[in-house]
C-alpha cells in the first residue's frame, strides 16, 4: 500500500466522528501507516495481528482490555466493556494489508463501525 491510499482510507474512515487512531499493518504486523495520537509499534502490531488471526478471546491495547467480538479471515472487532475506552476494528485490505480503527464509543455502534470499516478497507 501507498501513502496516497492510505490518506485516502484515513478520509473515508473519519467521514463519521469518533475515530481515535488508524493503522495499517502488513501481513506480518509490521506498521506500516500511522494516523492519530497513539504511535503503535510493530511489537504491539504483531501482538495485536497474533490476537485476530489465532482467536484470541481478548487483546491490550494501551493498557486497556478489549474483548474480541468477531475475528474471521477478513474482518475483527473487539469492545472495551468495563472502561468504555471504545472499539477496535480491523479489516483486510484489497492490497493484503491489514487496516485497524480505534474508535470512541459514539456516532456508530460497534457492528454500524465494522461494516464501515469493511467498507473502506475494500473501497
Amino acid at each position: 500500500m501507498n501513502e496516497e491510499r492510505f490518506n485516502f482510507l484515513v478520509d473515508q474512515v473519519r467521514m463519521h466522528e469518533g475515530v481515535e487512531e488508524i493503522f495499517i499493518l502488513s501481513n506480518d504486523g509490521e506498521v506500516l501507516f500511522t494516523w492519530g495520537t497513539h504511535a503503535l509499534t510493530s511489537e504491539e502490531g504483531r501482538y495485536i495481528l497474533s490476537a485476530w488471526k489465532n482467536g484470541a478471546p481478548a487483546l491490550i491495547y494501551q493498557g486497556v482490555r478489549y474483548v474480541i467480538l468477531k475475528n474471521d479471515d477478513l474482518q475483527f472487532a473487539a469492545k472495551n466493556l468495563s472502561e468504555k475506552k471504545g472499539n477496535l476494528l480491523g479489516s483486510k485490505t484489497k492490497e493484503g494489508d491489514y487496516l485497524l480503527v480505534h474508535t470512541r464509543d459514539e456516532h456508530l455502534f460497534l457492528l454500524k463501525w465494522s461494516i464501515h470499516v469493511n467498507k473502506v478497507a475494500w473501497s
